[in-house]
């Protein structure tokens, strides 16, 4: 399987509006590939889901150390036209020895993912 790779953004407050996270933004969900996406160290990891499938399904791949792997993998249904903000669970649960996590969609699913770090 191929590999998307997704590079997670600081997210800042834009002036009076707050933070402001435009629909359809970010990229494109390619059910052919896994995506990578680099966990923030000391930080807590934000994805977006902007789904335009009513079948829009994601699974995190389930970490690969000893004991939090037991834990299993996590998975989004996300509905149609919904854009989901999803808190990613702790990174004992979900990131790889390398740093990542990987994401993986079911066969309908279709949108796009952007994903954000909270500053310290």
């Amino acid at each position: 399987m191929a590999e998307t790779t997704i590079t997670p953004t600081l997210l800042t407050k834009a002036g009076s509006d707050g933070v402001v996270i435009t629909p359809g933004a970010g990229t494109a969900i390619n059910t052919a590939n896994t995506m990578i996406v680099a966990y923030p160290k000391n930080s807590k990891l934000l994805l977006t889901i902007d789904s335009n499938h009513a079948d829009t399904v994601a699974t995190i791949a389930a970490s690969d150390f000893a004991i939090e792997a037991g834990l299993g993998a996590v998975t989004y249904a996300v509905g149609d036209t919904v854009e989901h903000l999803l808190v990613v669970p702790d990174q004992a649960r979900v990131r790889k020895a390398d740093g990542n996590i990987d994401i993986t969609w079911a066969t309908n699913s279709a949108g796009f993912v952007t994903a954000w770090y909270l500053p310290k």
